[in-house]
């Protein structure tokens, strides 16, 4: 089985058939993403996706970033969330008003046993089901994902494990490096999109001891038979071949593929 990992549509987000864009409550500078290029709509990753997306869902305080920066921008009329759903502690009294007389519906979770990036890819999936479950499921994009706490970083991680099966793809993203999951015992062809990725990458066995992993189309290829774990070997700052525009993995447990991105 083959399966593919295209960033392509980062430089033309009207082609992915069903797109969601989930945003945390991060600073701006977080989920900041520029590319570096022509050819592409406009400078940032974040509004031209949030812009094209079929679904644009803020967790809690992350409805309180976008309106901020949205204002500072001057348009906040233009880039209101479909939801904001979590448990509704961080999301100010003005934000809500303010969406919510814009079509928002806001959605209170007051489960504390679920953090607010799960209650938003549940609401995701919910809507991705009762929509028409034999469309084309969500690519997800996630961002202001990484760069905090350790411990939300980790529960970013977690939600990918979490939600594998559930979606096309899911991506965290921050203003730094991107992370998505690979399955084992999968041929994994990965397209990065160089307007926006350096070639900066790494293989991260975060679930366990990786037996047995492979790669082509990296400067510093894992062979056959070779061993991944913490405690030993980690792919870590390694490199995409400069010959090379794919990486193709094989992995015998899970792997976390990360890059890094522009400034």
């Amino acid at each position: 089985m083959v399966m593919k990992h295209s960033n392509e549509f980062w430089s033309n987000p009207a082609a992915v058939p069903r797109l969601a864009v989930l945003l945390l409550n991060a600073s701006f500078d977080s989920w900041r993403v520029v590319k570096s290029g022509v050819g592409f709509e406009g400078p940032d990753l974040f509004w031209n996706m949030w812009s094209n997306a079929q679904l644009r869902v803020c967790a809690d305080g992350g409805a309180n970033r976008l309106y901020d920066r949205s204002v500072e921008l001057g348009v906040q009329d233009s880039v209101v969330p479909n939801y904001i759903k979590g448990d509704l502690d961080s999301l100010r009294t003005d934000v809500r008003e303010f969406f919510t007389a814009k079509g928002t519906t806001v959605l209170k979770d007051p489960d504390q046993y679920a953090n607010d990036l799960d209650k938003c890819l549940q609401l995701i999936h919910e809507m991705q089901e009762e929509q028409n479950s034999t469309d084309d499921k969500f690519s997800v994009m996630i961002f202001g994902a990484m760069g905090g706490r350790f411990d939300q970083e980790m529960q970013s991680i977690n939600a990918l494990f979490r939600w594998k099966d559930k979606f096309q793809q899911m991506v965290l993203l921050s203003d730094e490096t991107t992370a998505r999951l690979l399955i084992p015992d999968v041929r994994h062809v990965i397209t990065p999109n160089f307007h926006f990725e350096t070639r900066t990458c790494g293989l991260i066995p975060v679930a366990g001891t990786c037996k047995d992993v492979t790669t082509s189309g990296l400067k510093w290829n894992l062979s056959p038979g070779m061993e991944t774990g913490f405690g030993g070997l980690i792919s870590s700052s390694n490199h995409v071949d400069d010959a090379s525009e794919q990486v193709e993995v094989m992995t015998s447990h899970p792997l976390i593929w990360t890059t890094e991105l522009k400034k």
